[in-house]
């Protein structure tokens, strides 16, 4: 009799592969991601209240609100919309109009764990309470909740989120598509017990529209930039539960590789254009990063439904036969061809491409992001086609010299930290350059001992604390080249 293990099962894989795309503390988890983006918010509102002449103390005030509190306000399209425009201006030596903190001082921020946006619909409907506090986009009545500008701005973002702008007003959802988007987020969180409840807690605010794209008629959206943590949708995306689910993962995974990124960068080489089989219009490099972040989890969705058992077929109907995926533009490589009209052969294009680049084109989180995503493809496909690297292409660049063993170092005064000691990170931002960077535990200590006793020293406390032996002289060096670059070392 063997004892060899038996291999597992299409349903065991979905279950390994659902844990592990939510598993990553820098992707997956939505708890550490949820975590970075408060304390990039904090420390955004004062570097913020320094250097703003109108309203500091309403900025200081905001930075010290609890956690539970600041969510619905990070949480808020307008105020996020807001904020990042303001970090953006700072970063770009532009502090003389920032507009957060006026904005701010107009609103009623009471404490009922609704942002503002939130406050104006009527009625009030959240379409998932038990896995987020998404709201839906009903009417929005400014009446004495907040000022009527905020629902000119909300509105303005609409606009502007959507190509070409919109062919018609929000539409205003009924009871039934109420029930209906609730229907389809029970479904995607029985399908994919582990990615469903993530990628839903990353949406704010559903709304439903009509508009053209440069593909036809609009399917649905995430908001992004223009429009923060929201997910616009056709209408018609709610006739299937199969189809809604399909729509919330969709945007929702987008939402959440977003608020991932606020707290690194996956590219050192941005610039780079890349041809599109299925599309006329090159993309740029971020774009096939996030395509293929999507794509894997589409065939873990994909997968999932084809397996899904007996009772939740009973509940929801048959998943769809065949795979549903966006038409390749005409006149194109694909379309001659009757090629990539699947997300697997997508995905294994993308994937191709990235892993053919030289290794100093994706940062250390970029080829951890890369890596994380291929894992997760080859449990949902054995056969993907798609193989790790075998080899170093490419050369990661040189750091600067680091200072002599004998040189004094000493943190920056122009810098304010955040600790996240669950995560093992502390955030520092340079109140000159705005810039903000994300120290790990070992950069962590390293930066905590640089109080003005020279490198040879730092070295030797920081060996006797890590217990990192031989290798402390390297590791100080490595990190205080890099905190120096920063300009948070003198």
């Amino acid at each position: 009799m063997s004892l060899a293990a038996s291999p597992p099962s299409s349903r065991e894989r979905v279950g390994r592969a659902d844990a592990l795309l939510v598993a990553d503390g820098r992707f997956g988890d939505s708890r550490a991601i949820e975590e970075r983006n408060v304390a990039r918010f904090v420390l955004g509102l004062r570097l913020m209240a320094q250097r703003d002449d109108h309203h500091p103390d309403v900025l200081l005030r905001l930075s010290q609100l609890s956690r539970q509190e600041l969510l619905p306000l990070l949480g808020d399209p307008v105020l996020r919309n807001a904020f990042e425009d303001d970090l953006t201006k700072l970063e770009n030596g532009r502090p003389d109009c920032l507009g957060l903190a006026d904005l701010v001082a107009r609103l009623p921020l009471a404490p009922d764990g609704l942002g503002p946006c939130e406050r104006m619909a009527t009625p009030h409907v959240r379409p998932w309470p038990e896995h987020g506090p998404a709201w839906l986009w009903t009417e929005m009545n400014p009446a004495d909740r907040v000022p009527s500008e905020l629902s000119a701005r909300l509105r303005q973002l609409y606009d502007g989120s959507i190509e070409g702008g919109p062919t018609a007003d929000p539409v205003i959802p009924t009871p039934d598509m109420c029930r209906q988007l609730s229907r389809g987020a029970d479904l995607l969180t029985r399908l994919l017990p582990q990615v469903g409840p993530s990628v839903l807690g990353h949406v704010s605010v559903v709304g439903f529209t009509r508009g053209e794209s440069a593909d036809g008629p609009l399917q649905s959206l995430s908001g992004g930039d223009p429009l923060p943590s929201a997910i616009l949708m056709a209408p018609e995306r709610l006739t299937d539960p199969w189809t809604a689910a399909e729509t919330l993962l969709h945007e929702g995974v987008h939402l959440k590789l977003f608020d991932a990124l606020r707290s690194g960068a996956l590219l050192r080489t941005a610039d780079v254009s890349v041809p599109i089989p299925w599309r006329q219009t090159p993309w740029r490099l971020v774009r096939v990063l996030v395509a293929l972040h999507f794509y894997v989890h589409m065939l873990l969705f994909q997968e999932a439904a084809r397996h899904a058992d007996p009772t939740l077929r009973a509940d929801f109907g048959d998943p769809p036969s065949g795979e549903i995926v966006d038409e390749v533009s005409p006149d194109t490589e694909a379309a001659h061809n009757g090629t990539y009209g699947t997300s697997l052969e997508r995905a294994r294009y993308l994937a191709g491409y990235v892993l053919s680049l030289p290794e100093d084109h994706l940062t250390a989180d970029g080829r951890r992001f890369l890596h994380w995503l291929l894992d997760a493809l080859r449990l949902v496909h054995e056969d993907s086609g798609i193989m790790p690297p075998t080899g170093v292409a490419g050369m990661i660049p040189a750091r600067p010299p680091a200072p002599s063993e004998e040189t004094p170092v000493r943190r920056t005064a122009h810098a304010m930290a955040r600790p996240l000691p669950e995560q093992g990170e502390l955030l520092v931002v340079n109140t000159d350059t705005a810039a903000m960077h994300w120290l790990n535990a070992r950069s962590w200590l390293i930066y905590s001992l640089c109080d003005g006793r020279d490198g040879g020293a730092v070295a030797a406390e920081y060996g006797r604390r890590s217990g990192a032996g031989d290798a402390a002289r390297d590791h100080v060096a490595a990190c205080i080249s890099e905190l120096t670059a920063a300009g948070l070392l003198e």
